[in-house]
């Protein structure tokens, strides 16, 4: 009897395709499986900066700005060769000692640290021109899912605040006038976009407008003004298109920083780079002609949600910056948000623009909102 050595052609055809059966199975699986686990660090981040702004809150007796003043660097208290400048950070700077950074965080708050170098070519600074030493890459404040440019160093930021109210700008033409369901009229300035009840991030810096004007500077806002609820308020979601954690500007602004002796020009775009707002529409609106805000001086109700300003809000063209101040990730169907009592929640894209406008206002029926009489409830979100 003649025995067989080795397999035939058809059993290894058969081997083969059940390892390439088998593999077709498991790699969707294991795919899954990282993006969860991406998702979940994702949802740490955001929660260790939601608890972060809960100790500044505490210490500070109100939450950190959107806009923050840090003082100057002198540079006559210094060896180090640089000009002195104003140090004017974004929220991330405040949180920083929270998040076991203090060193970076000392860079911004002692005046014999240098922050920028303005007109020197020296190695170690961003592409905006800050020093790595206040602008590191810090894992806190990244999205394992983000696709950051190659060539961009220093800064990476997938991170937003909730901002509050979208306004047009600080000078005083920018105010506008809300005649509501009621019969109420209320007129809308920048400093009223900022209230206790439209938002929880606001201006804290010292500043101008571009007529020379002093800039309203925000409210006090701490967790008792958290009337709807804190775990009813959001604190922190996630952008594609967020910048880097010490920007202040969509532009570069390092020169007007050296310009210690002139007053500070507030940078309009500061409110958005790295924040998320609600704007004044209504998901229910009756009107069919979907209008620019700038062109608005008086509406009597709000016209429908513009689908850019929607929770991954798609967009042609080129958008405005406060037009992109809206969460946006490259998670599945929504995005990772952090609430003020320190939870996580992944919230649907396909979310009501009421119920987001409820979570970004923290008194919902002191807000300027179009419903000031909407509720929340647990299947809302």
């Amino acid at each position: 009897m003649q025995t067989r050595n080795g397999i035939t052609k058809v059993e290894c055809f058969v081997v083969i395709t059940c390892i390439v059966i088998v593999m077709g199975l498991l790699i969707p699986s294991v795919a899954h499986v990282r993006h969860g686990g991406r998702r979940a660090q994702c949802a740490t981040n955001l929660k260790n900066l939601a608890l972060a702004s809960i100790q500044v809150s505490s210490v500070h007796d109100q939450f950190p700005g959107y806009l923050n003043d840090f003082g100057k660097f002198d540079a006559t208290k210094s060896n180090e060769e640089f000009r002195s400048h104003r140090k004017v950070g974004a929220w991330g700077v405040s949180l920083l000692p929270w998040l076991d950074e203090q060193p970076t965080f000392e860079r911004w708050t002692e005046d014999r640290y240098a922050v920028v170098a303005v007109g020197q070519q020296i190695e170690g600074t961003t592409p905006d021109g800050y020093l790595l030493q206040a602008a590191p890459d810090l894992a806190i404040f990244q999205c394992d899912k983000d696709d950051f440019d190659g060539d961009w160093l220093g800064g990476r930021n997938s991170y937003i605040a909730n901002n509050g109210m979208c306004h047009r700008g600080p000078r005083h033409e920018n105010e506008w006038t809300i005649v509501r369901d009621d019969g109420e009229s209320v007129n809308v300035d920048f400093a009223r976009s900022m209230s206790v009840a439209n938002g929880v991030f606001n201006n804290k810096a010292q500043a101008v407008d571009e007529t020379g004007q002093p800039v309203a500077i925000g409210p006090r806002v701490r967790l008792d003004d958290f009337r709807d609820g804190q775990g009813l308020t959001m604190l922190f979601s996630e952008s594609t298109d967020a910048l880097p954690w010490h920007r202040i500007s969509a532009d570069a602004i390092v020169e007007a920083l050296v310009a210690v002796e002139q007053p500070f020009l507030y940078p309009e775009s500061s409110r958005y780079i790295h924040g998320m707002v609600w704007h004044y529409e209504d998901s229910q609106g009756e009107d069919s002609e979907v209008r620019d805000n700038a062109m608005i001086s008086a509406v009597s109700t709000a016209m429908p949600v513009q689908s850019i300003h929607r929770i991954n809000g798609a967009f042609q063209g080129e958008p405005r910056l406060s037009d992109l101040a809206r969460p946006s990730s490259f998670h599945v169907d929504g995005v990772n948000a952090a609430f003020a009592d320190g939870a996580t929640r992944f919230i649907q894209d396909s979310i009501d623009y009421r119920v987001y406008q409820s979570l970004l206002t923290p008194d919902g029926q002191h807000s300027e909102m179009p419903k000031r009489d909407h509720r929340l409830g647990s299947e809302d979100f």
